[in-house]
């Protein structure tokens, strides 16, 4: 028994000090250029332009969607964007919510969450989270994996508690 108390202390101290040591790995620049990526990427992805939308991925992307499934390659998702998309709904960043974590050697990964409204409407009619995997080359920065999920119905409730999460 005498084993147990000092484990779970540790195991404790260790649980507390993991949100002060993600915090110390931030990178303001690098979390500013992906907000700006983003956000250029999806005006061209709610203005209907695929092309523009297809310059911010990799040619062998992967996209995984937890209703959708897996698409594969830039061609596949800039079509989806062009005839499921368009004039069908807008993506929404939710404010507070985008983090972007630094991966040495190769780029970054970004995660938060969105909503989704129809085109016409004023008001989200759904909501999700998604994690991009961002690939650097010199200059150019493109997504390589794109993973969607917790699709679900837009409900304040909702958006609280993920905002705050």
């Amino acid at each position: 028994m005498p084993f147990r108390f000092p484990l779970a202390a540790l195991a404790a101290a260790a649980l507390c000090a993991a949100p002060a040591l993600a915090q110390e790995t931030e990178d303001p620049a690098l979390t500013a250029l992906i907000t700006e990526k983003d956000a250029a990427m999806f005006a061209a992805f709610n203005a209907c332009d695929g092309e523009t939308f297809g310059t911010y991925v990799e040619d062998d992307l992967e996209f995984y969607h937890d209703v959708g499934g897996l698409a594969r390659g830039r061609a596949a998702t800039v079509d989806a964007v062009n005839n499921n998309v368009c004039n069908n709904f807008t993506r929404q960043l939710v404010p507070g919510t985008l983090e972007v974590w630094p991966v040495p050697g190769y780029g970054a990964i970004e995660t938060g969450v969105h909503t989704f409204t129809n085109v016409g409407e004023t008001a989200p009619h759904g909501i999700g989270r998604f994690l991009h995997i961002w690939h650097q080359e010199g200059d150019i920065w493109r997504i390589a994996r794109i993973v969607s999920y917790d699709h679900g119905p837009y409900g304040e409730d909702k958006a609280a508690v993920d905002a705050a999460e």
